[in-house]
Parts: C-alpha cells; structure tokens; sequence
C-alpha cells in the first residue's frame, strides 16, 4: 500500500534512541533515492554517508589493515588515518554529545562486503570491529542504536556501551528490523512486524520475548507509539485492513488504540471515522486520507484526540496525496499535490481543520520537497517555488522566497550589496534577488544550513538574478536571513564548530580535489587557509559532534591512490588565544532590522552573541543566555484566514476568494454571525493589543433579519432589532389594520408609535362616541409613552450588556446596514 500521507523531510530519521547506560545518541539519515545518502550533514545533527560512483575510479583488492599518520602544523592540529577500505560507499556517525566515539561503515552496492570501524578518540586511531559480530553473517548493516542482518529477519545486535562489546538478540518472532520503532525515552520498548504475515508485535525487553498487538497490519507505516506527553503510556496506534477486503482489491483500513498487557480487546479510536487510507500521528494531531465514492481524496484531522474533522483546504484544483510538512507553534503546514501536477503549501489554524494559502507551487522532486525551516530563528522559512502559470510546463524557472513569520507572508530574499571581492552588485528586487539550491538540487551536499547552536547564522548555496542559475556560491546571513553577503566563491562543503564561533569549509567534491580547507574565526568575514593533507583529497563529509559545541571537525574522503576510504580530524583549538568573558558578547535580537520590527511571532526575544571581531573560545559547556517579552500586535502577526488569499500572491492583502463555496452562516436560523475580516492571528503567535482589534471578526446580523416581516398570527409587520433604530409606519391607508380593533382606528406599522386615524361615524349617539373616542385616545397615546419609555430602557440594558459581553469576547461589533458582503481588503 502506497502511503499517502507522509511526514514531509527529505531524509527519514530511522531511529533516534538514547541509550540506557549514556547519554550518547546515535542518529543517521537515510536517502532512499539510489541509496545514496547527502554529504552535508550539519543539518539536524545528523551524521551522513556518501557514494563514489560519480567518481571514476579503479579499486584494487579488499584488505582491512590499517594505517595511521599524524602531521603536526602551526595553529590546527590534523590526524590522519587510512582505512585501505575501497568500498563504493561511507557512513561516518558521531556516537553522540560529550562522547569521543566515532564510527564508519562502508559497503558495496547491495549492502555487500560491508566494514564496521571504531574510534574512541575522536578519529586518531580506527579499529575494525567486524569480528565481533557473527562470521556466518558477512552482510551487517549498522542502524543507529544496533546492528543488524540483512540476510534474515530474527536478530539483532544491540550495544549499551557505544561498541565496545555487542550483544546478539534472537527475536522469538521473525520480525522486520526495518520496521522497528523505539518507545520515545524507554530503550526496552519496541514495535515489530512480520512483514511477511502481517503481524504486529511489541517487546518489553529489548526484543527477547515479544506480545502479539495484532494481525493484518501491512506496513510499518500502519503503526505509530502515542505521544507520551498526550496519551497514555505505551498506548499504541494502528491500522487494521480486513482481508476479505484486501481479496477483493479494496486497501482501505480502520484505526484502532491498544494499551498494555495488549492482551485486551483493540479499540476503534473513532468508530464514526470508518475505512480511510492512510494515517499519520504528529503531536496533538492524527491524520487521516480518505476516499469518496468518486474516487476523489480528502484529509480528515483530529486536534486533542477529538473526534475527526474533515480539513478544509481552499482549492479548485482536485487533490492526489497530502503531505504533512510541519508541526510549529501549534500549526500544521500540508503540502498538497493537487491534479494539474502542483504542489502547494497551506497553513491551518490551531485545529488544523481550516486552511490557507501559504505557498503555491513548491518545487519538488520525488517527494522530497525544496522547504526548510532555520533552526535558531523561530518562524523563518525558506522556499523553492517555480515561476510558471502552467503546472505542466517543465523546466520552468525557480525563484527562492523568505518568511519570517510561520509561512503566513512570503519575500524575496534580499540580494548583497557588493559581491566577495567587494565589487558592486547590480541587482535590484523584483528583476532580480538571491536564490538558493535546495534539497532537489542536483548538488547534493548544497543546501541552507542553520543551527538551534548558532542561532541568527544562516550559510547557503545560491545564485543571483531573476531565477536560480547553475553556478553557485556560498552567502552567509548574520541576522537570520534579513542580509546576505556573499562570502565565498563556488560551492564548498560547510560546518559549524565552537556554538557558530567557528566555521570550516572544505571544496566541494564535484570540483577538484584539494589538500587544503578554509576556517572563519568572525562568522565569514574573512577565511583563513590550512593545509590539512600532503596530496590531493576528494573530501565528502565535514562532521563534528552533534551539537556544535567542540572545536573538532572530521573530514572524509579519499584521495588517487590505492588507500581508499581516509578519515582526517581536525582540532582547532590552538586558533583561539583564549576563553570568552562576559565582555566579549553583545544581546542580538534576530528582527532588530527588518522593517524597523524588533518582534516576530508576538514577541521580542534577546540572544547573547559573540562579537564576532572578537577570537575568543565559547567553550562546550557555554549556554547562552536568552530572555523574550510579548509584543503589540501588527500587520506580522497575521495571516490569511480560510477562503481568503494576498492579492498578489505573497504580501498585498487578504480579499475572499470567490471560487471557494463556503455554507451560509445564517442557514440554521441564527440571527447574526462573525464575519471574518480575511484574516486570522498565526497560530501559536503571542502578541497582545495593538493593532488587533481592526482584525477581530466582525459581528454581523443575518439577511432574514433585517427584513421587515409579517406575523401571520396577528398580522403585524416586524421590524428589524431594536439596535437598528425605530421605523415610522407607513399611513393607515396603506397599512395593515389589525380587525379586532376596528372600533378604535389603530393602525400597527413597524413600530408602537402611530398615529390614530378616527373612523367616520353618523347618529344620534355622534357625541358620546366622539367622547369615547378622545378618552380612547389619551389613553392610547398614555399607553405608548409608557411603552417607548420601557422599551428605550430595556435597549440602554441590553446595549450595555451585549457591549461588555463583546469586550470580553474581543469582538468588534457593527450592525449590518444591508446584506451586500464587502470585498474590499482591510488596510490599516
């Protein structure tokens, strides 16, 4: 069964688990495209392998020994080893924080011939480990947190001390290792599936003994562990198919929840939810697809384990799959893929049921999509989209757009004023802007990259002009992507070190190779040279310690020679002269500059930064000191709300879109409703007062209601509420008179103020009944006075109250003078 909803990330995490006797983690990212995996690998900590096949080259015979160099040299100190390891294909993986273990493996296409390495001093010196594991088996792969067979599926090693020693555990059930998902901070506990009969285990102790869940699972994406922090402990999630179902072709499968022993009945999570596609739990959120009877998908959501909702995605375009992105401050972010062959971005609110527009047209390749989140920058994006007005050109131009607040508005990135060598630039937005290359980019270690550890500092590959060109250089922002500069030429493979007080840069693989790399010691305003190798090296990997905090980068790569498979260490910490003092930092706020807005998600937040004309050494047990404020609300911290969208596309105003069909508010009898004024507060967004109240929804009295209407029971015509004002009626001519009231010539209009209209009368009784008639009279106008005086009371009393009531409900409350809906964009 083809899996429908996704988690959006370009690279899968398979497992990210603590161990139990350390605090090391062992992470990895998979690329399953040609199982190649990117060579950049600052991003998220994660540490990545890198195939040679795009390299030419002739390997001699296997061999397994080892050989070790060391070069001192002024400033850096490298250590080199050679693996003589010519297998076609490298992961290097830091075990973790604080911890000087490294591992490699290589192998050959196939997952054949495969070689486990060990450094336990940060890369001076490698063992190769592959004995300790069983020889019958010569077709390991290591995963993080175990190592495994490839050749059957019943075992697995396990090791709690980062390789020293590995134990094998012999599952009593064939299990998957693949589909192996670890209970968030509980190492014992773990979901499999035999993927060949479809059924879905779980263990208590590390894979010795396993618990039936239950049968007729088909994937690992059919289950999923709870959110620890919202449900039960060790409550699983789980689709179940029916197999007489399955025999006749139907793939559909209905969600259940079990919860330990397991030995109890499975519960639906929502029986009225019925047969669905595919599921996916994030957070608060569980997702579903479904199908209706045309065969025409839809996305139904449940916030807060809440029955499930039907999204409402604002679209003309028929919907193919839904890709969930992101989960940020309360807010889901769907990709949808839509008919025409368009991708677009869409924002929820805080249910995830109702969307908006964020981003049309996103660039994309096999599912992996050109859309990264900075880390270190809450709420900024950056994005690939195509320039195009027909979905089915190809080879249409890209263009690279920024956000700053959640996705909610889109810009282009601002280009640098002069280029490297100082020379002015002549580019000037909208003609021309900076562009980036991304995730699809056929450069795969190019990319953004940003780190939680370096928070403003954001490094990327890009071009100038109109649209993305083919040759890049590497820019750099100091302020979270509000500037750029450009700050080397060509493409280079990157890493921070030191908390971002250091950056290494060594030359891109695809160009020639090099024995030299390049260090800024002043967050890229001027690059220094050290010579790292005696000959020439491809290097594929610049790796250092998941965190960011040490001052050792590993380097790996290969060189023209027989040696195949080098692992270089550089320490740089002889570049700094000494540690940093309280002097040597300065409080950065990431908004300071962009449109003289010092706040961004409704708040102002203070970061300690390092001068960066300073060269003083943070150190790894630095932690930097942050503190943030609420801010008044502007124009930022909102954003299109269901079946509206910006005028140009990007920023201008919100206006409704005519083409999505929305139900009538006044449809079940109500008489007023809230309007939307075509916009809604991010999700997630902390500000308070200020511009907020031209944005709340506006209070609006239904059509029906404003109409005047006939009581058939009396045949009295109704005016409108009393907040509208009182109407004079029409003449009794013209009126409805009401007949049990003949005698007195009283006319009913819209209101209890008329006029008396006496009838003409004849006979000797003309003066008693002029008499009764004055009486009547003075009696009647007594009447209605006393009525206008209750009636204006009770208004003032009403007025006072709906006015407190909608004070505290943050409304902003107008009546409705006509049923006419206005379209025209609220400016401030």
């Amino acid at each position: 069964m083809y899996c429908k909803i996704g988690l959006f990330l370009s690279l899968v995490v398979l497992v990210n688990v603590h161990y139990t006797c350390a605090l090391e983690v062992l992470q990895a990212r998979w690329l399953e495209k040609d199982l190649q995996f990117r060579s950049m690998t600052s991003r998220h900590n994660l540490t990545n392998g890198i195939p040679l096949q795009d390299i030419v080259k002739q390997f001699p015979s296997l061999e397994h020994s080892l050989q070790r160099s060391r070069r001192q040299a002024a400033g850096p100190n490298t250590t080199t080893v050679v693996l003589n390891d010519q297998n076609s294909y490298g992961l290097i993986h830091y075990s973790g924080d604080y911890s000087q273990v490294i591992f490699v493996l290589t192998w050959q296409p196939a997952l054949v011939n495969t070689n486990l390495y060990r450094s336990s001093n940060y890369g001076a010196t490698f063992t190769n480990i592959e004995s300790q594991l069983d020889p019958s088996d010569r077709n390991p792969l290591l995963w993080p947190y175990f190592y495994t067979s490839t050749t059957n599926n019943n075992f697995m090693y396990i090791t709690r001390d980062e390789g020293v020693t590995f134990t094998r555990v012999n599952f009593s059930q064939p299990i998957n290792p693949r589909s192996l998902q670890w209970y968030p901070g509980e190492d014992n506990w773990i979901l499999g599936l035999n993927t060949q009969s479809d059924v879905l285990y779980v263990t208590q102790d590390t894979g010795t003994s396993w618990t039936l869940v239950d049968n007729y699972v088909d994937t690992p994406q059919d289950f999923q562990w709870g959110d620890p922090t919202i449900d039960p402990a060790h409550i699983v999630y789980y689709n179940v198919y029916n197999p007489t179902d399955r025999s006749r072709g139907n793939y559909t499968v209905h969600l259940y929840t079990k919860q330990p022993p397991f030995t109890n009945a499975a519960q639906e999570f929502d029986p009225n939810l019925g047969r669905h596609d595919d599921f996916l739990l994030l957070g608060h959120y569980i997702f579903v697809q479904q199908t209706d009877p045309s065969g025409s998908p839809f996305l139904k959501v449940s916030y807060n384990r809440n029955p499930f909702q039907r999204a409402q995605i604002p679209s003309t375009f028929g919907h193919v799959n839904y890709i969930v992105s992101h989960i940020n401050n309360l807010q889901a972010l769907v990709i949808v893929q839509h008919v025409q062959g368009q991708y677009n971005l869409y924002l929820s609110d805080s249910s995830a049921v109702y969307y908006s527009m964020s981003l049309p047209d996103l660039v994309q390749s096999s599912y992996i999509f050109d859309l990264q989140w900075i880390e270190g920058v809450n709420g900024t994006m950056v994005a690939n989209q195509y320039v195009r007005s027909d979905p089915s050109q190809t080879n249409s131009p890209i263009r690279t757009l920024i956000t700053f607040n959640n996705g909610g508005r889109w810009r282009l990135i601002e280009p640098p004023d002069v280029d490297v060598n100082g020379n002015a630039v002549n580019c000037e937005p909208p003609s021309c802007s900076l562009h980036f290359f991304m995730d699809t980019s056929d450069y795969f270690r190019l990319g953004v990259y940003a780190q939680d550890s370096a928070p403003g500092l954001i490094v990327a590959h890009g071009s100038l002009g109109a649209q993305l060109s083919s040759d890049p250089d590497v820019y750099i922002s100091r302020n979270g992507g509000i500037t750029w500069s450009e700050t080397l030429s060509n493409s280079w493979g990157l890493n921070y070190l030191d908390h971002g007080g250091l950056l290494v840069a060594a030359r891109d693989y695809h160009q020639a190779p090099s024995t030299v790399l390049k260090y800024s010691v002043d967050e890229g305003l001027h690059w220094q040279d050290y010579t790292f190798s005696n000959v020439n090296a491809y290097i594929f990997g610049v790796i250092t310690e998941p965190g960011e905090t040490t001052t050792i980068v590993s380097l790996y790569g290969w060189t023209n020679g027989a040696s195949g498979w080098i692992v270089w260490t550089v320490n740089f910490a002889s570049v700094f002269s000494r540690y940093c003092t309280d002097n040597d930092y300065y409080t950065w706020s990431p908004w300071d500059e962009r449109f003289g807005q010092a706040c961004t998600l409704g708040y102002h937040i203070n970061i300690e930064r390092r001068i960066n004309n300073v060269t003083c050494l943070n150190s790894r047990s630095y932690v930097r000191e942050t503190n943030f404020e609420i801010c008044p609300c502007t124009s930022e911290d909102y954003e299109c709300d269901y079946g509206f969208f910006h005028v140009d596309g990007l920023t201008g105003p919100c206006v409704k879109d005519r083409d999505i069909s929305q139900s009538d508010p006044c449809a079940t009898g109500g008489i007023s409703y809230n309007q939307s004024t075509g916009y809604r507060l991010i999700a997630g967004d902390l500000c308070s007062g200020g511009v907020e109240q031209y944005f709340y929804p506006v209070l609006t009295y239904c059509c029906s209601s404003q109409q005047p209407t006939t009581d058939p029971t009396t045949g009295t015509t109704q005016g409108p509420p009393a907040t509208t004002g009182t109407t004079q009626g029409p003449p009794a001519t013209t009126g409805t008179t009401q007949g049990s009231s003949a005698t007195t010539g009283i006319t009913q209009g819209s209101s209890a103020m008329t006029g008396t209209t006496q009838k003409p009368v004849t006979g000797t009784n003309e003066q008693a009944i002029t008499v009764n008639n004055s009486a009547t009279a003075v009696l009647g106008t007594l009447f209605a006075l006393a009525l206008v005086v209750i009636l204006a009371f009770v208004a003032v009393v009403a007025t006072i109250f709906i006015m407190r009531k909608l004070k505290k409900r943050r409304y902003l409350s107008v009546a409705a003078t006509d049923c006419e809906e206005d379209d025209s964009p609220l400016t401030l």
